[in-house]
């Protein structure tokens, strides 16, 4: 069996993490019998080392990084950490699945990947505060601390800033023109789909539908920052949502 290792939080879906999404959306799309092993958004690192898990990266003084998404595998022995290399690994460890990265769409998915990051990092801001408050004791600090070091000012001052934020609202609108466009046909229509590549989930879809999750999770479904979002879209991103919802299952 695989464990999926993620922070909790107090939200309707219980997971935070756009880049846990994607996981858990391949595991569940691939019908790959899993688990969730819940690691307190504080103590990830130090988890981590205990289980000998890698780390996902390096941070900027050149130190190991340690974050979610993470897996182990007792059917091979294996441990891996980031979404993407977690994906390559199940589709070919597991081939008589769905396949996630079809051939020859790494260009593609990578330009899905930036497109959605320039917009959703304009976005993060608005929206950590909600993951501060669904966070619990020393998690919550450390992604407060997180926020506060991105912004360069406390989360008070954050909310108080209504210049600000309509700065970000604004260039994250215009950020998400762009991916926007790619689900749609030269005369503005939206394609027959019910994915971006047809009748089949690919990594695109999971790149796409995680963020968005993201957004709708932590805003929350009911939500006018959440509403916001989808009306840019003129309902796209909401459909991409309903469509997402039977791999939402947590194990």
């Amino acid at each position: 069996m695989i464990t999926l290792y993620d922070f909790p939080a107090t939200l309707s879906y219980k997971s935070t993490s756009p880049f846990v999404w994607r996981v858990r959306f391949a595991l569940n799309i691939k019908g790959i019998q899993h688990q969730t092993e819940w690691v307190e958004y504080a103590d990830l690192e130090k988890r981590f080392k205990e289980l000998g898990l890698p780390p996902s990266g390096k941070k900027p003084d050149g130190s190991p990084f340690y974050t979610v998404p993470a897996i182990y595998d007792d059917s091979t022995n294996t441990q891996i950490s980031d979404s993407l290399k977690i994906i390559k690994y199940l589709d070919q460890t597991y081939p008589n699945t769905p396949r996630i990265i079809p051939p020859g769409t790494n260009v593609l998915n990578t330009a899905f990947d930036w497109g959605l990051g320039q917009a959703f990092f304009k976005l993060w801001p608005l929206l950590a505060p909600n993951i501060v408050t669904n966070l619990k004791g020393a998690s919550s600090d450390k992604y407060r601390q997180r926020l506060e070091a991105v912004t360069g000012m406390s989360m008070e001052q954050l909310k108080e800033n209504k210049e600000l934020q309509e700065k970000l609202w604004a260039e994250a609108q215009e950020a998400l023109k762009v991916p926007s466009s790619w689900f749609k046909t030269s005369d503005g229509k939206v394609q027959g789909g019910p994915w971006i590549m047809g009748n089949e989930v690919t990594m695109s879809d999971l790149i796409t539908s995680s963020n968005i999750g993201f957004a709708a999770i932590n805003a929350g479904e009911d939500s006018e920052e959440w509403k916001r979002i989808d009306g840019w879209s003129e309902g796209l991103w909401s459909a991409l949502w309903e469509r997402t919802r039977p791999y939402l299952k947590v194990y």
